[in-house]
Order: structure tokens, then sequence, then C-alpha cells
């Protein structure tokens, strides 16, 4: 077996591991034996790829990404009207935390709560009768409202890549490709001494100015990662790319003497698909002199990218709140309708049901038809230059 790319101990059945070409944080599903050893799987997992994954949250939810394990984690987010929330794993938006408010009036106190959920708004009345004894909790909790709300304002996904953590990662990821198309992983001597030493510069940088993906489909907000190496140039090089737009070029060696290669995994994150797609990588080490210096790092080309991924993505989270919302506002009206399950639906039962659907749907309507601009990546923070991991 190989040695670990890390720490170059001998790898064996028992210490060798599955590691991600694609992190499984942001979808990544196809694994490589014999590459890292457990531990530095850990800690780099820890260290790099759960930076990576942390910066790249936000889009996880937007996107509504599939991953092979585990759920997305709660985003914390903002709007452009000044509120904060927090999106959810499993779709929608709840508050950051529950609010009690105080008022006075007539000598009387008064609480009004607002909870997350009836656990916690449970937890909050028996806080309050430990100061008020004759609360009774569950006849409060009989009063209580559910109520469906939506955000005032856009909604601010935080997006940025890179740095010290995030970009070894990034070239860990095209190390992989490299080793799981049968190269054995010294081959990438620059990317290596990169991924070892903390002080060394980043081996890659961010490429923006032409599309090096071939017959890229339309509207996928795919993950790729791409490797070409030429014995006659020397140049071993790689291409990551995240959700369509955050792209960069990796310099694995330039002394490659190995047999020529051409290798792309790409996926689309919202289904876990695997997709038959080619990168055109032919750089020149003046090439990447330039790309290291980001004069291959335009914003404009950036932003259209996003912009061709973020529309049918809006469209698509539209689509899944309708669709949430006709089925939530349904299943309430039937639930209130006075009928049992079985019984056939007298007019009057029909009428309720029409009646509450409409109350319930109410909010959806008038959110959909609240005048706001068409979703762009001017709405995002994004973060990408000086993020190289240097």
């Amino acid at each position: 077996m190989a040695n670990c790319i890390i720490c170059n101990h001998s790898l064996t059945s028992k210490n060798d591991s599955a590691e991600h070409i694609i992190p499984n944080a942001i979808g990544g599903f196809r694994k490589v034996w014999g590459f890292l050893c457990n531990l530095c799987n850990n800690t780099t997992g820890h260290d790099w790829d759960a930076v990576l994954a942390s910066q790249l949250n936000g889009l996880c939810h937007f996107f509504d990404i599939k991953r092979e394990r585990g759920s997305t984690p709660d985003q914390t987010i903002s709007t452009t009207a000044g509120e904060t929330f927090r999106m959810l794993s499993q779709g929608g938006f709840a508050l950051p935390k529950p609010t009690v408010d105080k008022t006075e009036a007539g000598g009387r106190t008064q609480y009004q709560v607002v909870a997350r959920d009836m656990p916690e708004a449970r937890r909050i009345l028996r806080d309050l009768q430990r100061k008020f004894p004759k609360i009774d909790v569950e006849v409060e909790l009989t009063k209580v409202q559910a109520r469906t709300s939506y955000p005032k304002g856009m909604v601010e996904i935080p997006c940025q890549i890179g740095g010290v953590q995030a970009g070894r990662s990034i070239v860990k990821s095209a190390v992989a490709l490299v080793h799981d198309s049968g190269i054995p992983a010294v081959a990438c001597d620059q990317a290596l001494v990169y991924l070892r030493d903390q002080n060394v510069p980043a081996c890659f940088g961010y490429y923006s100015t032409t599309d090096l993906l071939i017959e890229r489909p339309v509207g996928v907000p795919l993950h790729c990662v791409a490797v070409s190496g030429n014995s006659t140039t020397g140049m071993l090089l790689g291409y990551v790319e995240y959700f369509g737009f955050l792209r960069a070029v990796v310099l694995l060696s330039e002394t490659y003497i190995g047999p020529n290669i051409e290798n792309c995994y790409a996926i689309d994150p919202t289904t876990g698909m695997q997709l038959d797609l080619s990168v055109r990588l032919q750089f020149s080490q003046a090439d990447m002199v330039d790309i290291f210096d980001y004069k291959h790092c335009d914003n404009e080309a950036t932003k259209q990218a996003a912009d061709a991924v973020f529309g049918p993505g809006m469209a698509r989270k539209r689509q899944r709140e309708q669709s949430h919302a006709v089925k939530k506002a349904v299943q309430y009206a039937f639930e209130n309708c006075g009928a049992q399950p079985g019984d056939i639906l007298t007019e009057e039962q029909l009428r309720i049901i029409a009646q509450l659907m409409s109350e319930r749907l109410i909010p959806f309507i008038v959110n959909l038809n609240q005048p706001r601009p068409l979703p762009t990546s001017s709405n995002l923070r994004s973060d990408i230059k000086d993020q190289s991991g240097t």
C-alpha cells in the first residue's frame, strides 16, 4: 500500500481510511482509499474540510444539497431589513432565540412569550411559574397560537472561500483525484509540500476569465474536480469548482513524468447524481504565474457565473415553499373541519376546508407578491480575492 500523503507513514489495513474527493459536508459521495491514514483524515477533516464547509454552508442551504450522511448545520443569516434568523437543516427559518416581553398596566404584569416550538414554550412558562406560582402552565399552553411569517427583507447569504485551512481542502481534493486516477500522489510534489507545511505559499489561484468546463449544464450549481497531466510539458494541473461559480486552478507539479491523464469528477449536489463532464486544463508555467497573481480573477465574470445558478436556484426554492405551504394548509384544514378520517365530507365541511386553507395560505401569498429585486449574486457577501491560502 502507499504512504499517507500528509504524515508519509505507511498505510495498512488497520490505519487506512476512506477519504471523500469532494467533502461530504458539501455533498460529496465518491471516496478513495490508500490516501490518508485515520489520524490525518480526522485532522484534515476537522482543520481543513470543516472550515471550507463552514464557508459554503449558506450555499448548501440555498441549493438544498444532498449529503451521504448527516444534515447541513443550521445557518444564522441576516436580511436587508435588519432581521436575524436561523436557516434550518430541514428547510425554512426559525427565530435565533425565544422572546419574553414584559409589560406593566393597571398594577398587573403581563408577559408575551414567542417560542419556536411547544416544548420551548412549556419550558419558558415553567420558569415563569417559579416566580408566579398561580400560573397554570397547561391552561396557558391551550392559548398558544401558531403563526407563520416570512422575512421582510432579502436574505443575505454569506459566501467566501479560501484561506489557510480551506485552501488546503481545495488542493487535497485535486490530489485525491490524481490518486483515484491511478497516478501515485507523490507525483503532486508541489501540492504535497503545500499540504504538509503551513508556511508554504498556496499552489492554487482563482480563475474566472473563461469557462474551463466543456458543455456546462445550464443552471446546475455543480461541484467539479478535474486533473490533467502532460509529461511533455511537465505540467500536472488540477481544477476545483464549487456551486458552479467558485473556481480555482491548482498547480500540482511542474516536473510531471507520468502517463498523460485527463480525468474529471463532477456532481450535482442538489441530487447527488454524478455528471459526465470534461475540463480544458492547458496552462503553462507563465499562465500559472498570472493565475497566482489574480490576473484571472474577474469579479464580473464570477458574478455572471453565480447569476446563472442563483436564478434557477431561487425558482426551485419558491416551488418547494409553495408545495410546503399548500401541504400544511391542507393538513390544517382537514384536521379542523369537524370531520373524522373516513367520513364523507358535507357541503359545510368542504366550505370550512376551503376557508381554512385560504386563511393558512395568506402569509405565503402575501410574501410571494412582495416587490423584490431579481435574485443575483449581488445579494451575496462575496470574498474570493486574497483568500488563496497564503
